[in-house]
């Protein structure tokens, strides 16, 4: 049976069709499996070069303590990743900022560093309401304790100390042995001088500023008290003892033992006064904070 011309047109028409179709469909499909491949092979690569990183939740401080609780953990390709970035292992109980550092800011060794506050057993949180502070001073802040002589002399008594608490005139702060005589030292000396100040200033940028050399030279009678105490370690005797010099001792008989020598009449009765106003204030601040805990049970 002879096939009609038109017939055997369509049919070959049809045929081409499916042909073409086939080969149309076997290049998407080569080139799907091309661009599958090479996605994976990015992937690949992508994972090889990613990098588990910290950032932070929440924005922090110069000189702020940084914990596991400030962090999330996040994956970033290696080519944004600081190349110091730093994991959870490399933060301590002693990790502190360096800067002022925002909300997802990625943690390196350039932006960290340690509290040079070491834990010994002669650190002790210690109460103070007799010292000047600054009106805008916070807690967490770090404070440098100087005492202002009337004639101008300024001395360094304790340094970078961070302020862990603080009320309207009260500061708390954690001292070691020495530091605690050489302050106590010095509030006598300040209440006995009239004019003498005894008054705090605080760190700019904490995390990235190292403590001051204290230049306050405390009486010979507690050098000699620090000397014997065995609760103070023999690396901060020897460090008192490499401060001050034959020249610093000269300088403190020429000043601040000539001031008190000015005073020596109403030495006595500034000190007596001066205490009688430091038992005050601590009762007052004592009532004061036992009142807000009443408050807040209540």
């Amino acid at each position: 049976m002879a096939i009609n011309p038109m017939q055997k047109k369509a049919r070959n028409s049809i045929l081409l069709g499916i042909v073409i179709g086939l080969l149309i469909g076997a290049i998407v499909i080569v080139f799907l499996f091309l661009q599958l491949t090479k996605l994976q092979k990015q992937i690949e690569t992508d994972k090889q070069n990613t990098r588990t990183v910290y950032v932070l939740s929440s924005d922090v401080k110069s000189g702020e303590k940084i914990d596991s609780s400030m962090l999330v953990q996040k994956q970033a390709l290696q080519d944004v990743v600081p190349a110091d970035y730093i994991t959870l292992a490399d933060i301590t109980e002693n990790t502190i900022s360096k800067f002022n550092l925002t909300k997802g800011t990625v943690l390196s060794s350039a932006l960290v560093t340690e509290e040079e506050e070491k834990i010994t057993n002669d650190l002790r949180e210690q109460e103070f309401n007799m010292i000047v502070l600054p009106q805008q001073l916070d807690i967490g802040a770090y404070v440098d304790i100087r005492l202002r002589l009337a004639n101008g002399q300024d001395y360094i008594v304790i340094s970078k100390k961070r302020i862990n608490n603080i009320t309207e005139d009260t500061i708390w702060m954690n001292l070691y042995e020495e530091e605690t005589l050489s302050m106590s030292n010095a509030i006598v000396e300040a209440y006995k001088m009239t004019g003498a100040k005894l008054y705090a200033t605080t760190y700019v940028e904490p995390g990235n500023q190292g403590s001051a050399t204290p230049t306050y030279m405390p009486s010979a009678e507690v050098i000699n008290l620090i000397n014997s105490d065995r609760n103070i370690t023999e690396e901060a005797k020897r460090a008192l003892a490499e401060r001050y010099t034959a020249e610093v001792r000269a300088r403190r008989e020429n000043d601040i033992n000539n001031q008190l020598n000015t005073y020596r009449d109403e030495a006595k009765q500034n000190l007596e006064s001066g205490v009688e106003q430091e038992i005050t204030n601590s009762k007052e601040a004592r009532k004061e904070y036992i009142d807000s805990l009443n408050a807040s049970v209540q």
